[in-house]
């Protein structure tokens, strides 16, 4: 935070009063080798980074963003990460390159000091097969720089411009000014052809190409006849600077000429137009930016300057590469940041406070040292280092005396005088303020200092809160933050804002904009250690904004405005810029600047805006950063996909890669090319199809293990300075099945399984039906067999009657008899032969045998048959035999036991898709006549009929059913026995 307190000038800019020249002049040994001149923020490589030579002669940026560096022990390739390099080894033809170029193909060419030419393939140097022909038609000459056409032929000319020789292939002619060739692309040289300079551009010389205008001509020649051409650069449409000793020479193709020299007497190397529009020259003695080509090399600014810079580009990206003949290379992040830095005692130089005093600016040490900065050269004003070695903050007194706080005392320092006040106060910051007096913010409370340096401590019953920075308003109310919160100083009385308080913010810096309407004009700006910033303006207005809004962390360390009202937050992890737009809104934009983007340190101490120039105080010195910060902007890098491996086996990449099953072992390898970040730089990758969320990590690489069958896509993006996110780099990829768990393979296993089931099913049931089969015509055998066999009694009771009523002379009873017993005997012996009847056959066959059965008993039996009238006993089939054992049983062991004359009843009915065929008797029930019986006796016939239709049913699949019971469990009236039989109408 700047101070408010001005004085009209600095003792330098009118008279240096005598006890300050004194000063000077017996420090003077002490000045020149203290003070100290601004140099540009870089990283410097050397070989211990892995150059192959510090003796730097080119540098190149080619089509993929890499940085190449050609030195006299050969050429070496930068990824931000490693320096890769070429050598005799790799087939160069010497180690020593002079110039560097790249082809349409993307191979990188080389010229070597012995004039041969080669050119990179794949991993190897290759000789161009030209170099002999080149060779003799220089003869003695060395070649120079060399340009490829969009035919990617090589245009090869001398330094000075005398030759020019085409080289496509093996073919290489010299090619001369007056042939005309149509239709070929520029590329420039110069040469000198009668009275005239010519510009070609690859082709013909014509009247379209020609400078016809002779002014000048022979000025331009006298001039630049020490200009080489391989410093010649293109600054506008037909406008070019040639470089030359001690300046440069800007032509046009009309033949205007401008010479640009001063007294220098070093040659420039080399000449860039870099993509920002600035021409570059590199001498011996730096690279000087030339910020207007229409004036002389003296409007210049100098960077590195005593350097011998050979070779200057800038990056796509903004960065700057300078290379050093006798240093290597330095990488330059920002040529808007420039340093003030030095070591102290041997460690960097730790600055902790800045403060702006009559158009000055000072800055003081943590060892206590103060120095001021006049005509961008910093000098030392106190050479005493505090007894602490432990310096906080200082002020300057209107006589031009210091009075810096450290821990724990208060020293006046005068001249060369340093003297202890024998004040024991640990002083965290101080502040001149407008009435001349000096206010101090304590650990326990706050001073002042009166003109005449009388100290005036503010009672600790009064006041004795821990103060960390103090802000005197343009009402002069003096604003104090400190641990507990903010308060405020008016006319001797401390008042605390409530409100904002109640957060309890740790308030370690305050500043205020003055004179500029802007966004947050009418607030102050509060810097915390634990709350992030804070818009003040009253107990009921304030916002607080934290790291959810943005903001780089919630802990910062001091807050800084640009004359814009553009605000600068120092935090432990760099610089923040806050372009506000609205604070009700929170609507921010920000800019961070880092080590990254060349801060010689992250941990920013103290700020100061002052003439257009942001000083900012570091661990590692003083940092200035112009009011044009483009070059401090930063774009995400985009991440290449090097690699795709399987275990050594490398896999080409295309849009969709198709792996086997046992491809399962995966590596990614990738890289964004991000110089500022370099081996810093993160990655966050995931694998879709495996994992939704990102991992973060600084090696270049992913590994997988062990797969499963599937489609994935692999994405990777990086962070750069500012912390973004590149858009995500893509790789989808698909791992087959084992063939074993393919579709296809599963569908057949799957049909070979059910083929195996059915199969087996099939021949398991085929058994089955097979033995069921042979069952049923073992049951049908054996009830033919029981058919044709019929029941010896009633054969014999049947014969017997007969007799009798041919004895008794009943002769017709005998023959109706006879009759019936013949028919019931063919009916039998006719149905063995089939295994269903008609229900109508089955029918007449029992009204047969209940017939005889009757003519044998006479009025003892009687008998009714009933089909319902919606069946049709036709079309009803049935087992033959089925029901005549049952009639039978009913008679033998129903009826005959009992005393009374016997009635059997048949009816048949139809059920859903059944029919239903009842056979009741009044006999003596089966209950009584199963009890009635000595030993267990099972009907042959009944036991053979309950099997024929249990194998019915599992042939068919119908139901087929029969229950006996005793009537007596139906009614209790009721005697006799009950027989159902259900089978089905469709059978």
């Amino acid at each position: 935070m700047r101070t408010r307190f001005r004085e009209p000038v600095e003792p330098w800019q009118k008279t240096v009063p005598c006890a300050c020249l004194c000063l000077l002049l017996t420090a003077s040994s002490f000045f020149c080798q203290a003070q100290l001149k601004p140099i540009s923020s870089y990283r410097h490589f050397t070989t211990a980074d892995g150059l192959p030579s510090t003796q730097v002669q080119g540098l190149f940026e080619d089509s993929r963003g890499y940085i190449w560096t050609i030195t006299d022990r050969g050429a070496s390739v930068f990824d931000g990460y490693n320096f890769k390099t070429y050598t005799i080894k790799n087939g160069m033809p010497t180690n020593s390159l002079l110039l560097i170029n790249e082809d349409n193909n993307g191979r990188m060419w080389f010229m070597c000091n012995n004039g041969a030419y080669c050119y990179l393939e794949g991993d190897s140097i290759k000789a161009y097969k030209g170099n002999e022909r080149i060779s003799a038609l220089l003869k003695d000459k060395l070649p120079g720089p060399f340009f490829f056409d969009d035919k990617d032929t090589m245009w090869v000319t001398t330094f000075s411009g005398i030759q020019l020789f085409k080289c496509y292939g093996d073919s290489v002619q010299e090619y001369l000014p007056n042939t005309k060739t149509e239709g070929q692309p520029p590329t420039y040289y110069l040469r000198e052809v009668g009275d005239k300079l010519v510009n070609l551009q690859v082709g013909e010389v014509g009247a379209e190409n020609k400078i016809t205008t002779n002014d000048n001509i022979s000025y331009l020649l006298s001039v630049a006849g020490d200009c080489k051409l391989a410093c010649s650069v293109e600054v506008e449409d037909n406008k070019w600077v040639l470089s030359g000793p001690g300046g440069f020479v800007v032509f046009d193709k009309l033949g205007n000429v401008q010479a640009h020299f001063n007294s220098s007497p070093y040659v420039f190397s080399s000449m860039d137009h870099d993509r920002s529009g600035n021409l570059w020259l590199t001498n011996s003695n730096g690279a000087f930016k030339i910020n207007d080509y229409n004036q002389n090399p003296d409007s210049a600014e100098v960077f590195f300057e005593g350097h011998f810079i050979t070779a200057l580009i800038q990056d796509r990206s903004g960065n700057y590469w300078l290379g050093d003949r006798d240093n290597g290379v330095y990488f330059v992040p920002s040529i808007e940041m420039k340093l003030y830095q030095s070591e102290a005692q041997g460690k960097p130089r730790k600055i902790v406070s800045l403060k702006e005093y009559g158009g000055s600016v000072y800055y003081c040490d943590a060892s206590g040292k103060v120095f001021g900065i006049h005509d961008d050269i910093s000098y030392p004003y106190i050479m005493h280092d505090l007894p602490s070695s432990v310096g906080l903050d200082f002020v300057r007194l209107k006589n031009y005396d210091f009075i810096i706080g450290n821990k724990p005392h208060l020293y006046h320092l005068h001249r060369d005088e340093m003297v202890s006040l024998n004040i024991e106060s640990i002083i965290r910051k101080s502040l001149s303020l407008a009435d001349g007096t000096q206010a101090f913010a304590l650990a326990d409370g706050i001073a002042f200092m009166d003109e005449k340096n009388n100290w005036l401590p503010i009672d600790k019953n009064v006041f004795k809160e821990r103060s960390n920075c103090l802000l005197e308003d343009e009402n002069k109310v003096l604003w104090i933050g400190t641990n507990n919160g903010l308060f405020r100083y008016e006319n001797g009385t401390f008042s605390a804002c409530d409100s904002l308080n109640k957060l309890k913010p740790r308030i370690v810096d305050i500043e205020k904009l003055y004179g500029k309407p802007t966004a947050w004009d009418d607030y102050m700006v509060l810097a915390t250690r634990n709350m992030g910033i804070i818009f003040y303006k009253n107990e009921n207005d304030f916002v607080v904004v934290n790291e959810q809004d943005g903001l780089l962390s919630d802990i910062t360390d001091c807050v800084e405005a640009d004359e814009w009202g553009v605000l600068w937050i120092g935090q432990a992890g760099g610089l923040q810029q806050i372009n506000v737009r609205s604070v009700k809104d929170k609507q921010f934009d920000f800019l961070r600047v880092n080590y990254e983007k060349g801060l010689p340190s992250n941990e920013v101490n103290d700020l100061l805006f002052f003439n257009s120039i942001l000083y900012v105080a570091t661990n590692n010195g003083l940092a200035l950063i112009k009011e044009d910060v483009s070059s401090l902007d930063a774009a995400t890098s985009p991440v290449k996909i090097e690699s795709l491996s399987n275990g050594e086996v490398l896999i080409a990449l295309s849009d969709s890669v198709v792996l086997q099953h046992f491809q399962n072992d995966l590596q990614f390898h990738f890289a964004a090319l991000n110089y500022r970040t370099g081996s810093k730089t993160r990655y966050r990758y995931r694998l879709i199809g495996l994992h939704d969320a990102w991992l973060e990590t600084t090696n270049r690489s992913a590994e997988y293990w062990k797969l499963n069958a599937g489609t994935y896509t692999f994405e990777v993006c990086a962070m750069n300075e500012d912390g973004a996110w590149s858009e995500p780099s893509q790789i989808p990829f698909t791992i087959r099945q084992h063939f074993t768990k393919t579709l296809w393979f599963g569908s057949l296993m799957l049909l070979l399984a059910l083929s195996a089931v059915g199969l087996s099913f099939y021949l398991f049931y085929r058994n089955k039906r097979r033995k069921l089969e042979s069952k049923a015509k073992m049951l049908e055998l054996r009830q033919q067999a029981l058919n044709a066999n019929m029941n010896p009694h009633f054969i014999f009771n049947s014969l017997s009657s007969i007799q009798h009523f041919i004895n008794t002379n009943r002769t017709r009873e005998a023959n109706d008899y006879l009759a019936d017993f013949s028919k019931l005997i063919r009916m039998n012996l006719e149905t063995n032969r089939h295994n269903m009847v008609s229900l109508e056959d089955e029918l007449e066959r029992l009204e047969l045998y209940l017939r005889l059965e009757q003519l044998r008993f006479g009025e003892r039996l009687a008998y009714s048959i009933h089909v319902s009238e919606e069946l049709n006993a036709y079309d009803l089939q049935i087992p033959p035999m089925l029901l005549q054992p049952y009639a039978e049983n009913a008679l033998l062991h129903g009826i005959l036991p009992s005393e009374r004359d016997g009635k059997i009843e048949v009816m048949v009915s139809s059920k859903a898709q059944s029919y239903i065929i009842t056979i009741v008797d009044n006999g003596i029930g089966i209950n009584r006549s199963t009890a009635q019986k000595q030993k267990k006796h099972e009907s042959l016939a009944l036991r053979m009929n309950e099997e024929r239709m249990a194998i019915l049913q599992n042939q068919t699949g119908e139901l087929f059913s029969i229950s006996v019971q005793d009537r007596t469990e139906l009614q209790n009236t009721q005697q006799g026995t009950v027989v159902t039989l259900e089978l089905p109408a469709n059978l």
